[in-house]
């Protein structure tokens, strides 16, 4: 059974300091006697160790730990980053905490006291509304905290996050220069989100600038932006006898995923002629034979900004809040010859 530090120690006879010493390997500099270091290393070798967190943390008023808080991993978007996020803390000593606030502010308060109560060393926060990111960001009692992906325009807050606005107009230029501009369908799920918000207001623009405007009644929301309640949205879309659609767009994967599914329950198949633009990205896009545009976010590289920009924060080398703003690349599939024009082409290089 491993010992403690203290454990090690005891039996060797020796200070704490001098066990420790001997596993940093730092003996020789502090001229700790080779029959010392040979005793402390047997006990080590016959038992192993391992450090007291709880004493370490106490001493040195840290635990090491971060707290992530996001609404779902069942959004690809965010199980990347998280994935991203993890590596990034485990290859600087640190562990990541990871928690769901499911887009429900009680559940968020709930979470973020339970980090707090843990002692986590800073916190990483996509926040459910403006009053819980300016509640959080001006409370007593928390520790450094960086917001990720939603800007609800709180001032003076750190945050990274994606371009959506530019990501948003990508898109409505891309579906504008092509075929798929016809009978377009938005379908989307909270509408309340900054990020929903200007995801769309960049695609109707991207859509004006070649002369297409989106009808209000061809915009459609859901309650939240998960699969099941995009399901029952695109049911609703099915059923109706006045609306006609070529051309879906849903403002996330989830509500892509529920999208397909209903149409695959409704109608038997997706239908092959049906063109998609959505925002963010999925391998599983490869296996769909339909024309699809999608904006993909930079998970790397917002993981990347966030983790320096929070370790930055703790160090105390960044005092001021700081705002980087990440854009994202656009991701053209089927889109054959007779689909995407050849001027389509050069705007994209272009860009």
């Amino acid at each position: 059974m491993a010992k403690s530090i203290h454990d090690i120690a005891q039996l060797a006879g020796v200070s704490v300091t001098t066990v420790r010493l001997v596993i940093n390997g730092q003996h020789k500099k502090y001229r700790i006697g080779e029959k010392t270091r040979l005793k402390v290393q047997a006990i080590i070798d016959k038992h192993g160790y391992y450090i007291n967190q709880t004493a370490r943390s106490l001493k040195l008023q840290k635990t090491h730990t971060i707290g992530l808080l996001v609404p779902r991993l069942t959004n690809p978007f965010f199980s990347t980053l998280a994935q991203e996020l993890e590596r990034l803390c485990r290859e600087h000593k640190f562990q990541l905490i990871t928690v769901c606030s499911n887009d429900d502010e009680q559940v968020e308060q709930e979470v973020t006291d339970n980090l707090l109560a843990r002692g986590v060393d800073a916190l990483l926060v996509t926040s459910v509304s403006k009053e819980q990111q300016h509640k959080l960001a001006t409370s007593k009692r928390r520790c450094p905290t960086l917001f990720i992906d939603r800007d609800f325009r709180v001032e003076n807050i750190p945050l990274v996050m994606t371009d959506n606005y530019h990501g948003g107009r990508l898109l409505g230029q891309a579906l504008a220069s092509t075929t798929l501009s016809s009978n377009i369908f938005f379908l989307g799920g909270n509408a309340n989100l900054p990020t929903i918000q200007d995801r769309l207001a960049g695609f109707k623009d991207g859509l004006q600038e070649s002369g297409i405007t989106l009808p209000e009644n061809q915009i459609l929301w859901a309650q939240k932006g998960w699969r099941e309640d995009s399901y029952e949205l695109m049911a609703k879309l099915i059923q109706s006898t006045t609306l006609t659609y070529q051309t879906l767009v849903t403002d996330s994967i989830p509500v892509l995923e529920g999208t397909l599914q209903c149409l695959k329950d409704k109608l038997g198949v997706i239908p092959a002629g049906l063109k998609i633009g959505t925002f963010d990205d999925h391998t599983l896009l490869e296996v769909l034979v339909n024309p699809v545009i999608s904006i993909r976010q930079d998970a790397h590289t917002l993981a990347d900004k966030a983790f320096h920009c929070l370790e930055a924060m703790l160090n105390g080398t960044q005092k001021t809040p700081v705002r980087h703003v990440i854009p994202p690349q656009l991701i053209i599939r089927n889109c054959r010859r007779e689909i995407v024009t050849e001027p389509l082409l050069d705007k994209l290089h272009q860009l």
